[in-house]
């Protein structure tokens, strides 16, 4: 099942940066906050949305409120490496439809539209970008753990991490609860 929320439902427009950082303050030092983006992108075989540089560049790896991580390319760790544990992902989700039968309402990457992995939750949910042509167009799709339901959003992932962590976004496979008031970004 695939539920689509529209961009009209949304309360703020092309969140920046800064209004995440300020929702959920970086860590003074990052860990794996650079390296070279032209190898990341020749590696994937498509440039990475901005927003997604800017943010690797000023939180570095790490979990959101404990709960979250968005995949960091420059990362030594497997789980957290954005080329490996994608590719992993997109793995799972090639061996369910082939072996299993289980249908994807969406592509997979590097199929036009497909979906890319970008981030994964405690629970076994995955955040993919729906790779919609250019990456500033890229939007972002929920799998939740186990299940067969998708959640599209039509905005980017920092509009989409900092509408989870301000409310003005639901996604229904994140437990309201786990943000709480003064979500903190746990270096990894």
């Amino acid at each position: 099942t695939v539920t689509i929320i529209p961009e009209s439902s949304r309360t703020l427009n092309r969140m920046t940066l800064s209004y995440l950082t300020k929702i959920l303050p970086p860590p003074i030092e990052p860990v794996e906050s650079c390296g070279s983006w032209s190898h990341i992108e020749e590696a994937l075989g498509a440039l990475l949305p901005a927003d997604f540089k800017e943010f690797i560049e000023t939180y570095g790896s790490g979990t959101i409120a404990q709960f979250i991580s968005v995949l960091n390319p420059f990362s030594g760790r497997p789980g957290l490496n954005l080329l490996e544990q994608s590719q992993r992902q997109l793995d799972a989700l090639r061996v369910l439809q082939d072996e299993f039968g289980e249908q994807n309402p969406f592509a997979l990457y590097p199929a036009p539209r497909g979906l890319l992995p970008v981030a994964i939750t405690d629970n076994g949910d995955v955040v993919h970008w729906r790779t919609n042509g250019e990456a500033v167009d890229w939007t972002m799709v929920v799998n939740e753990s186990r299940s067969p339901d998708y959640q599209e959003f039509q905005c980017n992932l920092t509009e989409f991490l900092a509408g989870n962590l301000d409310g003005t976004i639901a996604c229904d496979a994140f437990p309201r609860s786990v943000f709480g008031s003064s979500p903190i970004f746990h270096v990894a």
